[in-house]
């Protein structure tokens, strides 16, 4: 937990945005302890949550979320993640991105390097590819390739800017794995 908290750290200098990586990470942290110490910090973790998260920021970023480190929060405002999304490592995500589900149909899957910009929405089981960035208010319903863009309401994907290729990525799907 603290080596996954100080690269979130690195990455974020805002106090508040510091506060709230602290508490989804303890969350993070309790769901993956099967003792005696987890249920006693799982009430603290409850309150904490409540307070600090939910109705400081308006934002849901359940404990149960797997996300890799490095974490960016340029905005902790009205972010709503799904429980079951997997987001990949340096993630940088701007204020009131949702990530979630499109009729019950499986969660997103972010690879690493990915900017969602502010109100942008990904639903579904979509793959975003490593690298790619994700417009302002774009709604994505269709997987983005490794380094492409998606812009728009109903978001169109472009291809991939010459020379913008990723790659150093070892996922599993061809889609996140960059280059």
């Amino acid at each position: 937990m603290f080596d996954t908290l100080r690269q979130d750290y690195r990455r974020n200098r805002d106090p508040l945005v510091r506060l709230v990586l602290t508490v989804f990470r303890f969350g993070q942290w309790t769901v993956g302890r099967r003792t005696l110490i987890r249920r006693l910090c799982t009430l603290p973790y409850k309150v904490l949550n409540l307070v600090v998260i939910r109705l400081g920021t308006n934002s849901d970023l359940p404990r149960e979320l797997s996300c890799g480190p490095g974490l960016r929060l340029f905005h902790p405002y009205g972010l709503v993640f799904h429980r079951d999304a997997r987001l990949g490592r340096d993630v940088s995500v701007y204020h009131h991105v949702t990530i979630g589900r499109r009729d019950h149909s499986g969660e997103p899957q972010i690879g690493d390097e990915v900017t969602l910009g502010a109100g942008a929405t990904v639903l579904g089981p979509v793959v975003v590819g490593c690298g790619a960035k994700i417009g302002a208010g774009a709604t994505v319903l269709d997987d983005v390739p490794p380094g492409g863009r998606a812009i728009g309401p109903r978001a169109q994907v472009t291809g991939v800017r010459q020379g913008e290729r990723r790659a150093d990525s070892d996922h599993g799907s061809p889609l996140l794995a960059g280059g």
